[in-house]
């Protein structure tokens, strides 16, 4: 065994959280190591949608671009109950550079944030698996295994677990993983290219609803669809992937489509899957921290297992750069946890409401059939849907990070802060989201007022972290309905969420929040 390494932080799982992870921590200028005990980043076909909040995350970090260009948007679906279609559903309405669905697969997802990793000048180190774990007030120390049988210790000061939901760091760390398993449910799935009556399409995704299946169609990279099928489990002791013919005469059936014929397409897909619906107890625990399907994992229903890991490691990496810098305090990780279980529990209980995914019953099916129709063709119903899928509602707003001491509409203390336009101090007009950056925090004053903006200055110039000031008027009035009445300041987090509200002149309260989290000069 080699004498030990020490690097600030060691991700155990090459995962997309574990890459997100790894890229902006790196970015925030902390030593990073990341091993899998994998070969390579997966060929597997798995999560393949990204919705608009992850996007955006994505594009924080400055990574989208391969992902714009290696990917589908999703502007339509189309709702089918026992052969009749019901409704139709449009994306592209939210206000963000990211306004559709992409589909991606996740093997393409890792792919690309691996290369982005290495432009960075950290690599994978694939086929190294962590033995051993020991940990202590300041840090741990990890035994791992390469595939030549080489052993190493590493020494880190933070030890985070990104190696999915049978996580061997979250069982060394004694973690409970609370919930249960999910009753009478399985996902049968396959890509496969379609002959059927619909238009080929790159945009158009289809729901086929029939009693105890839920079948949704969505086209992927590669000229295929992925087919992902939510039923009833009547033999649960059935490990078996579904055969081709299988998924063909499942599909062919919901759909009331006897003429359709399914081919296999490249990556083999065929899958059949249970799920369990756990949170763990906590994200932090000393030195060691949780993210992705490590620290939360249910049915897929809604697609938002790996966006709720995404936005997590973006939620995370800041906070723990800031700490391990000594720019803010160790309160500042408890938030993590607390803000990211509480996003989880929303997509659990969420999923239990969802009516078009969960397998319907034939009276449940008979109600769908009778109020779809009128409900997804109300205007206000559409948009609701579209915010919520999107992600850009998931909020923090009962965080100790999240503190409102004034009105502001409709916008409150830890929610995303919106992306509109508006003009700021240097006269420049520029949608709000090109002001706000992991780099820093952004203290957003509503005012003109000389005086107050040199006392921010004063203000922000006493703590490590880097806070920078900027003057703002909405550009419309739109804009200035989200973003509140004027006379206001908005201190944004650098993930893009509101972390303080407050009037402009309220300086003590902005002193007192700042100093709970943030360490002075």
């Amino acid at each position: 065994m080699s004498n030990p390494s020490q690097h600030q932080v060691l991700i155990v799982g090459a995962g997309p959280t574990g890459l997100m992870l790894a890229i902006e921590l790196t970015l925030l200028s902390l030593s990073v190591r990341i091993i899998d005990r994998a070969a390579e980043t997966k060929r597997q076909v798995r999560a393949c949608v990204i919705w608009s909040r992850a996007q955006e995350a994505l594009a924080g970090l400055g990574v989208i671009d391969k992902f714009l260009a290696g990917s589908h948007k999703m502007h339509n679906f189309d709702v089918y109950a026992k052969g009749k279609k019901l409704s139709g559903f449009e994306f592209g309405h939210i206000k963000s550079d990211y306004p559709f669905p992409m589909t991606i697969e996740q093997h393409d997802t890792e792919r690309f944030l691996a290369e982005s990793l290495s432009n960075l000048g950290v690599e994978v180190e694939w086929e190294t698996e962590a033995i051993e774990v020991r940990t202590h007030d300041v840090g741990a120390e990890v035994t791992v295994r390469a595939a030549n049988g080489k052993e190493e210790t590493i020494e880190t000061q933070w030890l985070v677990g990104c190696e999915g939901s049978r996580s061997p760091i979250r069982e060394a760390a004694q973690i409970p993983f609370e919930g249960e398993p999910a009753v009478n449910l399985q996902a049968v799935q396959v890509n496969a290219k379609p002959t059927w009556q619909f238009p080929k399409s790159t945009s158009q995704g289809y729901f086929f609803l029939a009693e105890q299946v839920s079948i949704m169609s969505i086209p992927v990279p590669g000229d295929t669809y992925r087919f992902f099928t939510f039923t009833t489990d009547p033999s649960p002791e059935r490990k078996t992937p579904p055969t081709l013919a299988e998924m063909r005469d499942l599909t062919a059936s919901a759909a009331c489509i006897p003429e359709l014929q399914l081919e296999l397409s490249e990556p083999v897909w065929l899958s059949r899957a249970r799920f369990q619906n756990r949170i763990a107890a906590t994200l932090n625990k000393g030195r060691v921290l949780l993210v992705g399907d490590a620290a939360h994992s249910w049915a897929p229903i809604g697609g938002h297992g790996m966006n709720t890991g995404l936005r997590g490691a973006f939620n995370l990496g800041w906070k723990l750069a800031a700490v391990e810098r000594g720019e803010a305090k160790s309160c500042l990780l408890d938030t993590y946890t607390i803000e990211q279980r509480a996003n989880a529990q929303t997509i659990v209980d969420a999923n239990r409401m969802n009516i078009v995914e969960q397998p319907p019953s034939a009276t449940k099916l008979r109600l769908m059939e009778t109020f779809m129709p009128f409900g997804l063709s109300l205007k206000p119903v559409k948009r609701l849907m579209e915010f919520t899928l999107s992600d850009l509602g998931m909020e923090y707003r009962n965080s100790p990070l999240s503190l409102q001491q004034k009105g502001s509409g409709s916008l409150q203390a830890g929610d995303r802060i919106p992306n509109v336009p508006v003009v700021s101090g240097d006269g420049q007009w520029a949608n709000l989201h090109r002001l706000i950056s992991i780099h820093h925090w952004t203290l957003l004053l509503r005012t003109k007022d000389a005086e107050v903006v040199e006392r921010a200055y004063q203000i922000v110039g006493q703590f490590r972290s880097t806070i920078k000031v900027s003057t703002i008027q909405p550009m419309d009035r739109d804009s200035d309905r989200q973003l509140g009445r004027d006379g206001q300041m908005l201190l944004v987090r650098p993930d893009g969420h509101v972390g303080f509200i407050g009037a402009v002149n309220d300086y003590d309260t902005l002193v007192k929040y700042l100093d709970t989290f943030l360490v002075r000069v």
